[in-house]
């Protein structure tokens, strides 16, 4: 019975879409073309109103109640009306089978919203529509109309107000509780997107609660997550379609959410303020960071080929600073790696603690240099300490790489769990930058030999779906134990077609671990592996056709960011201290080159896991460096 350019809605639907058929007694969605192509993208699929289609598809009815409007604005022909609800319950056609989203489910009042919900009107409609609807979505506008009008209120007037709010809500559904049938339905109480305050502030967790069947008490969880307390918003649809018995379509990419998880609210508050406190030092101290390395790293190296010119004491006294300043430097992933972990919430004493933990690591090493004069073993001790906490980590919970500024960032829906390419890349760069320093100290044969191992390791841990998760950090891994094993063969007796046959081998074992995901685990509870073969499976070359786009587009993207500048000063400085350094006779500086390289094309934000490979290797570098014109001057 609405009208909007005064046109009533259901000659409006038959106008819009040229359908013949007139939509009496359902709502409609006039707006659903703009949807379509603010979703469509070459590197995901994303289907509007997928939930209500496949429901309908079934023969299963859904219902609308409620509203967002901040008034009723009959007189406004071009009023932009806040009605959310129907894009959960519309078909592919954007109609809902029924449902009252007018006027009468508002209501006039004197307090601070001029205009409120109508909740006993929604509580008769609720009662009408059980007895016809599969799935009802009620909504409960009164806090979006707030957060609407929050610009115009004191924040002492929003809080009282919120007061207000919830306890009108509680009274609803005291209504609401007798009514359903706990043994065979389910109530979802969920907020969809944050408030323009928390917006702003990179706050983007929401609140989501469930009753009913199969929900029993504890925290919410989904494969898609493997958090206890988090849920993405794409695992509602999975959610809903498995309460039905019906099949998930391979298009969307979410898992059914389950529970159990002991917890209380306290815990879920605390992992709230976690996750935005990390979120928040990422955007404000990692740019500081990825700046000040892009920088010094150069300047170093500009600095000790201008100081090395000098002779005597100067130099010996210049060469001590630049050293302490290197390793210092060296030390500063680990030192953010760690000072994550305590409940802060102030940038500043995260900034403290951070550079607290780098220096007393920087001191604590070169009270052990000056103790045993010059060693490289003490150098790498900022490596080896961050190789071994991070093998640790993932075979364990990886509760150090969850709450890490160098790790992911949940609320951006990119990784949930494993290890992202920040960490990947500083992992193997370490350990890379290990064997680079130890090579320095003792050339040995079966050096080479044995790192071939410890890629392949580092392969399994990386790529496997239970543990890092990553394909392209172990295929990375992969490249590197290949390239060092095609340098050994060059030397040796084994003739080179047994190259194809090896490198097949290692092929056939990483595609049997990333498949053993797919072939034990089941459909809800596979990792992003799994589900990637199931896509194929439903969808063909597609699936894959959007990893490729998603990472060439992300990758283009961040040539333009600081991590572009980083990437290009830490490969620049590795190169350099390389050839000055007797680096380049060893085939660790050709598993380096190859190891960026490929991390660079195969993960989704490239430049991000090359940038920080690099670091690692360059601070190496600049430690080998000095080492070296050491011990030249000694001999001298």
């Amino acid at each position: 019975n609405e009208k909007w350019m005064d046109t009533p809605a259901g000659l409006l639907y038959q106008q819009l879409t040229g359908d013949p058929s007139f939509p009496a007694g359902k709502v409609i969605i006039p707006r659903l073309p703009e949807a379509v192509r603010l979703n469509f993208s070459a590197v995901r699929t994303s289907i509007p109103c997928l939930l209500g289609q496949v429901l309908q598809e079934n023969h299963r009815t859904t219902a609308v109640l409620g509203n967002s409007d901040l008034a009723p604005t009959e007189e406004d022909p071009y009023y932009t009306y806040a009605r959310f609800a129907p894009w959960l319950a519309a078909d592919e056609r954007g109609l809902v089978s029924f449902g009252e989203v007018g006027v009468d489910t508002l209501q006039r009042t004197n307090g601070l919203l001029p205009w409120t919900t109508n909740y006993s009107y929604l509580a008769a409609k609720y009662r009408e529509y059980r007895e016809n609807a599969d799935l009802i979505v009620v909504e409960l506008g009164d806090f979006a109309r707030l957060d609407a009008l929050s610009a115009y209120l004191y924040d002492r007037q929003i809080s009282a107000e919120k007061q207000n709010l919830f306890t009108r809500l509680d009274s609803f559904l005291h209504t609401l509780w007798p009514l359903v049938d706990w043994e065979a339905e389910t109530v979802f109480l969920l907020t969809p997107t944050p408030t323009m305050t928390n917006l702003k502030q990179g706050a983007y967790l929401t609140p989501c609660l469930v009753w009913g069947k199969n929900f029993s008490s504890g925290l919410l969880s989904s494969p898609t997550t493997r958090r206890p307390g988090l849920v993405a918003n794409v695992d509602l649809t999975p959610t809903v379609l498995h309460l039905f018995n019906l099949t998930t379509p391979g298009w969307a990419t979410g898992r059914p959410m389950n529970t159990g998880f002991a917890g209380k609210l306290t815990a879920l508050l605390s992992i709230e303020m976690k996750i935005n406190a990390t979120s928040y030092f990422r955007r404000k101290v990692l740019p500081v960071f990825l700046n000040g390395a892009a920088f010094l790293l150069p300047v170093i190296i500009l600095g000790a080929g201008v100081l090395r010119k000098l002779a005597g004491r100067l130099w010996a006294n210049y060469r001590a600073y630049l050293q302490f300043f290197t390793l210092l430097i060296s030390t500063l992933p680990l030192a953010l790696h760690l000072a994550s972990q305590p409940p802060l919430t102030s940038p500043v004493t995260f900034v403290f603690l951070t550079g607290g933990i780098a220096i007393f690591s920087t001191l604590s090493s070169w009270a052990l240099v000056k103790r045993r004069k010059i060693t490289p073993l003490v150098f790498l001790l900022p490596l080896v300490l961050f190789t071994l906490l991070t093998i640790a980590d993932l075979l364990s919970d990886a509760t150090l790489i969850k709450n890490s500024v160098l790790g992911y960032d949940p609320m951006l829906g990119a990784r949930y769990y494993g290890i992202g390419n920040e960490l990947a890349g500083l992992f193997l760069g370490s350990m890379l930058g290990i064997l680079i320093g130890l090579q320095q100290l003792n050339a040995t044969p079966s050096l080479s030999s044995r790192a071939i191992w410890l890629f392949l390791t580092a392969m399994a841990i990386l790529a496997a779906p239970r543990i890092g998760a990553n394909f392209g950090a172990g295929l990375t891994a992969l490249a590197m134990a290949l390239t060092l094993w095609a340098a050994q063969r060059q030397s040796s007796t084994y003739p080179s077609r047994q190259l194809p046959v090896l490198f097949l081998i290692l092929t056939f074992f990483i595609a049997t671990l990333l498949s053993f995901d797919f072939i034990v685990g089941g459909p809800d509870l596979q990792s992003h592996f799994g589900l990637l073969l199931e896509n194929f499976q439903t969808r063909g070359v597609t699936a894959l056709g959007e990893i490729i786009f998603r990472k060439l587009q992300v990758n283009v993207r961040l040539l333009s960011t600081r991590w572009t500048l980083l990437f290009l000063s830490g490969l620049l400085s590795f190169t350099v201290t390389a050839f000055c350094a007797p680096i380049p006779r060893s085939p660790f500086f050709t598993v380096a080159l190859i190891g960026g390289l490929v991390g660079l094309v195969c993960n989704d934000s490239g430049l991000v896991f090359s940038a920080l490979f690099f670091y690692p290797l360059a601070t190496t570098g600049l430690l080998s460096l000095l080492g070296v014109d050491a011990a030249r001057n000694s001999r001298s």
